[in-house]
């Protein structure tokens, strides 16, 4: 459409602007105001239409772009003009809206008038978003991709550009072309497969096709749980016919607008004509000045003594030289080194591309190492003894050469490591397009991760990025990057999606140097969080690959881990080096033979592949049919390949008994078929009724138990054979691998074809104590199945309710032994019509047979055991893991068989006689004490070795994986992390790395050359006597907590409780001090401490505790770090436990931990403190809400930050004084004080947002990345969820749970009165500073909260969730208009309460706490879906995704505000006074 119609009477003229990841586009739109007779009218089709629109692609420089743009519009004849998009929005003084706004007006625009779509699909250049429409037309949620430019529109460009087909080549060829499969991989490893594609002749439409495909896959699996119908798709991919075309055949009705590539301009333009928007203010004052996309970077060079680079020998090829030739055969690169054996020197060496043929790639190596050899000797004088091959094409090139020296990439590259420095513990490896992390424990590789399909923190992301954008080789990178003193941050951005942000960061007046530098910086940033991610860095860090060979590359290693980094000579040759010194370590110890290799058959020899075949899994019935390689080689066929070692087997002629060594599987055949009760024969009440229970989590091991109870009461029990992929889609929340298997289960459970008239879903909460500890929970997602999978499924729950199917959900609690299931079974069977005599009798045999089950386990354990004693060259493998992560087939991918096709007897942990071990102090999870008490037994075995099979985001195992390492000490011990996206050659790479790491450690045992290290140091500990804490330094000198010598730090949760806190005890006569806030400094010391796999929380009070203890502790203090505990579920009572053995194992004198528990409300210093601190809770609790309100609210925020700092420091000077009359006193002049601030409206009309979620994280500036500044910006005010809060559950459970900790009589009193006096003083304390007319604070309702929570989830499973819950369902449209659920990565109750709020928070959901409220059912009425947001936090920047999020939420929850103070009139309080300010409200009594 061409051509401007000019303004006249009667009509408005407003242009819409979107300045997108990739382009600019302009919607110039004309609205006729002939029918609004002076009122106000709605722009829509009818009386709006579109005069112009464009679309500009700005190659990174929205700027001049966006100039450029407007000259192609009449400027004068505008009556009105708006911009939205995502990050460059902010850089123009124009009126702007998010995108989710625009999106909206767009939609209701162009839709159709006879079809409302459920979905509206957003597909950009850098990212998808999915707008989930309700039934009014407006975004009430918002789904995403991961950071992965897979799939988006840059990424299809690019692809394009590669093979050079334009976008008009692309839309010619219709989707009838045959797609060719191109995997929906990485930018960088896509460009791979198409090349390859095009190289073997495949026709580019084809590979276009395939590409189209991949793209509309893309967007269908993020449409995996929605309506495929009438969906709307825009963007600009939009003009991509052959996606289009692929996405048609899935989705009826596929809506795809003309409007479509400029969707939301138009929205912005639809938006203006609805709104008084901000006067054009010029071109030369459009674009804001100072305002860059990207914070800096430190100069490179400052870090250059944190590297050390390795050098050694290269030697000169001589005559009767003998040599190793080491061979690694990379999925990209291949290498070859030849090594002198004498002195361990590099002869000659080769370095190239594989291209998809490892042998090819070998040929060429042999080839090249010859010509070498022949310019300076003849190759008759070379004698070669052995040859070793590593990486992962070493199968078949180890065919070719006819070698026995193949040895996994692991082995090969730790020994590298070790021989250029035997303390190394870190193995950085960053190649082509892998990258790869070990970890090695006393000189062994004791864990290992790697990218899987993502090129970022590889070496082509790298070279692609510095090539494609600003014309820089690969090999002038470092000199350029070296000299940048501003590198841009673009923190671990994606390959696809860099090139934009390298051409904003030019066009922003960034230099080529400091914009290298940010490259470099970007991949460490990939690697570690990518790669690396949630895994420790140790003292000593190697990092290798060709990638090193660049400089700069460990310098920003190094400036990012704050640790020294050790780069070996040739780093791209060390898995060459490595395997080469391997084959000669085993010659020399007679466990490889010697053997002559001569480089001219090798390079001669060729071999001929045969048509591949499917594995029929031999006579142990496998079912995985994996694809198995043939070739033929010099006339002879070599079949290899699977997931075991079958083939490898058959070919050297070895027989194992699989099936006797694999007692995993026996453990199952045990537990479900021996022992798994079907219908009972001798049942006295045969019915045809059944009983569904889920195959998930304990149930693989109590089922004999449950199955036997129902079947002896005559009712079948029937579990699903499979986890279907349609139930795992379903999930609400990021489970681990076994939880997303529980929903699996779940799925096919209740989808079988018969429906059972029973589903058994018990809230299994502790399994049988094992030791002195005083609980053995389970964690909090086993506890929560029944809530979310009741949750996630209710919809079909109530179809089968309607027919007649029951669901039970008894708490299975057997802290004190199997005989506790008594009671829940028996009231379960009498809940189903069952005699209660008949229930005692069928449980008396089911716990005979569970009981039977597990002496059998045990019998078969000890007499495996006894056969290792008559051989004691035989090993065998401990499997730690739970029940349903390591026994089961769906969960363990293989592993025990794995290990048993190698000749290795495999044992379940709970086989192991283990009963006189002990586990450990506060190990308050029973499967933990299992765990640590079978570590202990497999320490002291000299045969036995463990393998620790756990998963991704596990979070008792952040903490136990580090308590068995320690056990387990110089033993070495294999550790692998499953998820659903393992992939089985990296297994086999681990689990061969292991058994030859087994084998070695042997060796050296029995040479007497393995010692372990003692070390005598007695850490400082905090004892009470008589309820008094005194401290017991390291010495052995009983001091005071008062004395002068003796310091009590607090981390800081949030400056104000942390302050507050410290002047409580202050005024008790401690040396208090609180910790400032945790910065990135802290941050970063922090992960460099922990394994990173432990939540948020404990990582930056371990980063508090030890920057303290480097930068301010003096000589002569002692110590006492503030570490409140529990007993679990959550990590959070292990965070003592950590840090004590921290200061243990650093040798740290005169540092101790004070742990006041939630399990007695913590008490324990006396009333005195429980009162003042108590007060302080209640006063920072209520400054936070107020500082928010601040923040959003006040006219000068600078003033009214003043103002709120001084008078805080007046608050705590009161607090620390400890007299109530004179702190009221204060908090009266205060509040008045805060009244005096002017505000930009009354308070009561400033939108709130409830933060909820964990306390740490909520309260935390840094974890909560400064959200309610962001907020506050916005225009909301955040009201955080308070420390009282948790402080009065605790006070809860203590009187209502019957397992929590025993009070005595005249204890029950006193807390009686406690609680009145609680109470009192916090009404008190709510009322004094709610004069200020900044917030209406009332007492915590905690009995209201969990009333709230309990349709979801029961207070029987303690902890967070409840709270996380029961306070967003009270808050949500009564005080707030939005509600955040903030924590930090993989929290457990955070990821529950996720799962169970994703489905509670609906119209529907809000009612249910108070059915009768008529205002709240109006303000509701056109809602369906309440705003509701999950963060989780690692620390660093949220992602853009979570900004998108963001966006959408804000937009949301503005507009129930709308509709909350529409109804306020008739409920809230009187109006404001002549000061303006009214107290902040409750819209609806509670």
């Amino acid at each position: 459409m061409s051509g401007l119609i000019l303004r006249k009477s009667g009509r408005m003229r407003a242009l819409g602007l979107c300045l997108g990841a990739s382009s600019v586009s302009a919607v110039d739109l004309i609205m006729d105001l002939s029918d609004s007779h002076g009122g106000k009218i709605e722009p829509n089709s009818k009386n709006s239409r579109i005069a112009k629109y464009a679309i500009y692609p700005h190659e990174g420089n929205p700027k001049k772009t966006l100039l450029s743009a407007l000259n192609d519009f009449k400027l004068d004849s505008l009556d009105r003009i708006a911009v939205t998009g995502r990050r460059f929005r902010k850089f123009v003084n124009l009126s702007s809206i998010p995108e989710p706004e625009s999106v909206e007006y767009a939609y209701r625009f162009v839709k159709p008038s006879d079809v409302s779509c459920p979905v509206l699909v957003s597909a950009g250049g850098e990212t998808f978003m999915i707008y989930i429409l309700d039934r009014f037309g407006k975004i009430c949620n918002v789904l995403t991709g991961n950071k992965c430019a897979s799939g988006t529109g840059e990424f299809f460009l690019q692809q394009l550009r590669r093979m050079d087909v334009s976008m008009e080549e692309a839309a010619r060829w219709a989707a009838a072309e045959e797609p060719y499969h191109v995997s929906g991989r990485c930018s960088v490893f896509c460009k791979s497969d198409c090349t390859h594609a095009t190289n073997k002749g495949i026709p580019r439409s084809k590979v276009t096709a395939g590409l189209c495909k991949m793209m509309s896959d893309k967007i269908l699996s993020l449409l995996k749980k929605e309506t495929k119908q009438n969906v709307m798709i825009t963007g600009g991919t939009a003009r991509n016919k052959m996606m289009i075309e692929y996405l048609g055949r899935e989705i009826s009705g596929l809506i795809v607008p003309d409007e479509a590539p400029y969707f939301e301009a138009l929205g912005a333009a639809l938006w203006a004509l609805n709104h008084e928007t901000a006067p054009f203010p010029g071109i030369s004052n459009l674009l804001k000045e100072n305002v860059v996309s990207f914070d800096t970077l430190p100069f490179l060079q400052n870090f250059e003594d944190r590297v050390e680079f390795k050098t050694i020998e290269m030697g000169e090829i001589q005559s009767g030289e003998v040599c190793i030739l080491g061979l690694d055969v990379g999925s990209t690169t291949t290498k070859a080194i030849l090594l002198k054996k004498t002195n361990n020197a590099i002869l000659s060496s080769v370095y190239l591309r594989t291209n998809g043929d490892p042998v090819g790639a070998s040929r060429e190596c042999y080839r090249s190492l010859l010509n070498q050899i022949i310019e300076k000797v003849s190759p008759s004088t070379i004698t070669i003894e052995g040859l070793g091959i590593c990486g992962s094409g070493r199968q078949i090139a180890g065919l070719h050469a006819l070698t026995d020296g193949v040895i996994n990439e692991i082995i090969a590259h730790s020994t590298a490591a070790v021989y250029f420095d035997e303390k190394v513990d870190t193995l950085f490896e960053i190649g082509g397009q892998d990258a790869k992390y070990t970890y090695i424990t006393n000189g062994v590789p004791s864990d290992y991760a790697m990218n899987e399909a993502c090129s970022a923190g590889t070496g082509s992301f790298l070279e692609e990025s510095a090539y494609e954008t600003l014309g820089i080789k690969m090999e002038d990178i470092a000199a350029v990057a070296l000299k940048g003193k501003n590198p841009p941050n673009f923190n671990d951005q994606c390959a696809a999606f860099i090139a934009s942000d390298i051409k904003n960061a030019i066009h922003e007046g960034g230099k080529h140097e400091d914009i290298v530098a940010g490259l470099v910086y970007s991949i460490c940033m990939n690697y570690t969080n990518r790669v690396k991610g949630n895994r420790p860095a140790g003292e000593k860090i190697f990092m290798q690959g060709g990638v090193c060979y660049n400089r700069a590359v460990p310098l920003a290693m190094a400036a990012l881990l704050g640790k020294p980094i050790i780069v070996p000579p040739e780093p791209g040759l060390m898995g060459a080096y490595g395997v080469a010194l391997e084959v000669k370590k085993r010659i020399e110890t007679n466990l490889l033979e010697k053997k002559r290799f001569d480089l001219k058959t090798l390079a001669n020899r060729e071999i001929v592949y045969k048509k591949p075949f499917r594995c029929k899994g031999g006579k142990e019935r496998c079912d995985r049919r994996c694809e198995i390689a043939t070739i033929e080689l010099d006339r002879k066929k070599y079949t290899f390949g699977g997931a075991c070692n079958r083939y490898y087997n058959l070919l050297h002629n070895i027989k194992y008994n699989v099936e006797k060594l694999d007692l995993v599987r026996i453990r199952q055949h045990l537990i479900f078929e021996k022992y798994g009760a079907p219908l009972s024969e001798e049942s006295e009440q045969k019915t045809n009724r059944r009983i569904g229970i889920n195959r998930s989590f304990l149930v693989n091991s109590y089922f004999p138990l449950y199955s036997t109870f129902f079947a002896e009461l005559g009712i079948q029990p029937v579990i699903p054979d499979f986890p279907s992929q349609k139930g795992i889609d379903q999930k609400d929340a990021a489970f681990c691998f076994p939880g997303e298997l529980s929903h699996g289960f779940f799925d096919s459970l209740i989808n079988m074809k018969d429906s059972p008239e029973f589903i058994f879903l018990p809230h299994f909460k502790a399994v049988p104590i094992l030791d002195k500890n005083s609980a053995s929970q389970v964690c909090p997602l086993i506890q929560g199945e029944t809530f979310y999978l009741r949750a996630t499924f209710k919809d079909k729950l109530n179809d089968l309710r309607k027919k007649g199917t029951k669901i039970l959900t008894p708490l299975i609690d057997l802290t004190k032994g199997l005989a506790e299931a008594r009671k829940p079974l028996v009231e379960t069977a009498v809940s189903m019509g069952l005699s209660l005599e008949s229930a005692e009798k069928a449980f008396r045999k089911a716990l005979m047979k569970q009981t039977d089950c597990f002496a059998e386990m045990k019998a078969l354990g000890k007499a495996a055991l006894e056969t290792l004693i008559t051989d004691p060259d035989k090993t065998a493998v401990i499997l730690f893991s739970r029940p349903y992560n390591g026994f089961t087939n769906e969960a363990h991918m293989g592993i025990p068989h794995k290990l048993a096709s190698r000749g290795v007897l495999v044992l379940p942990l709970d086989f192991l006689p283990v009963d006189d071990e002990i586990s450990r102090r506060h190990m308050y999870w029973g499967m933990g004490q299992l765990i640590l008490k079978a570590a202990r037994f497999v320490k002291k075995h000299p045969q036995l070795f463990g393998t620790y099979i756990t998963n991704f985001s596990c979070g008792p195992d952040s903490f136990i994986l580090g308590y068995f390492r320690d056990l387990m000490g110089k033993k070495p011990s294999l550790t692998l992390e499953l998820d659903s996206y393992t992939a089985d050659a990296g297994l086999e790479t681990r689990i061969e790395a292991f058994l030859d790491i087994v084998s070695a450690y042997r060796q050296l045992s029995t040479q007497n050359q393995i010692t372990q290290k003692k070390r005598k140091f007695s850490p400082a500990r905090v004892v009470f006597g008589n309820g008094v804490p005194k401290v017991i330094t390291t010495a052995g000198k009983t001091l005071s907590m008062t004395d002068p010598r003796v310091s009590l730090l607090f981390p800081s949760m949030g400056d104000l409780a942390t302050e507050s806190m410290a002047a409580i005890f202050r005024g008790r006569g401690f040396n208090a001090k609180a910790h400032p806030p945790a910065d990135e400094t802290i941050l970063k010391l922090g992960r460099a401490n922990t394994s990173c796999k432990e939540c948020l929380p404990l990582i930056l009070t371990t980063g508090t505790l030890l920057n303290y203890i480097q930068n301010k502790k003096q000589e002569a203090e002692v110590l006492v770090y503030f570490m409140p505990t529990g007993s679990g579920p959550c990590r959070f009572g292990q965070y003592y436990i950590f840090m004590e053995d921290l200061v243990r194992k650093l040798g740290i004198p005169d540092v101790a931990l004070l742990a006041l528990t939630s399990d007695n409300s913590y008490t324990g210093l006396g009333n005195g403190f429980q009162k003042r601190g108590w007060w302080a809770i209640i006063i920072s609790d209520v400054m936070e809400d107020i500082r928010s309100m601040l923040l959003a609210n006040s006219k000068e925020i600078g003033t009214a930050m003043d103002i709120f700092d001084r008078e805080w420091h007046l608050i705590l000077g009161e607090l620390e004084k400890g007299e109530f009359n004179t702190l009221n006193k204060q908090l009266i002049r205060t509040a008045r004080h805060f009244r005096q601030i002017p505000l930009k409206r009354p308070s009561n009309q400033v939108p709130l947002i409830s933060l909820v979620g964990e306390i740490f994280v909520r309260r935390d500036q840094l974890s909560r990345q400064y959200l309610t500044e962001t907020l506050a910006d916005k225009g909301f005010a955040t009201i955080c969820s308070p420390i009282a809060e948790w402080m009065l559950y605790s006070d809860y459970t203590l009187q209502n749970d019957p397992s929590s900790y025993k009070m005595l009589k005249k204890e029950k009193l006193g807390f009686l009165i406690k609680k009145i006096s609680m109470a009192r003083f916090e009404k008190k304390i709510k009322s004094l500073l709610s004069i200020s007319g900044l917030v209406h604070a009332t007492p915590v309702n905690i009995k209201s909260i969990i009333a709230n929570a309990a349709p979801y989830i029961t207070s029987d499973l303690a902890g967070e969730a409840i709270l996380t819950v029961g306070s967003a369902m009270t808050e949500i449209a009564t005080q707030a208009c939005g509600v955040i659920s903030i924590g930090p990565f993989g929290c457990m109750p955070n990821r529950l309460s996720e799962a169970l709020l994703n489905n509670a928070m609906t119209r529907e959901g809000k009612l249910g706490t108070d059915p009768r409220n008529k205002r709240l059912k109006a303000v509701l009425t056109e809602m369906d879906d309440l705003p509701f947001l999950v963060i989780e936090s690692d620390g660093s920047s949220f992602p853009q995704l979570i900004t998108a999020k963001l966006e959408s939420f804000c937009l949301r929850a503005g507009r129930l505000h709308q509709q909350m103070m529409s109804s306020i009139d008739a409920i809230r309080p009187s109006s404001a006074g002549a000061d303006g300010k009214s107290p902040a409200r409750h819209l609806f009594p509670r």
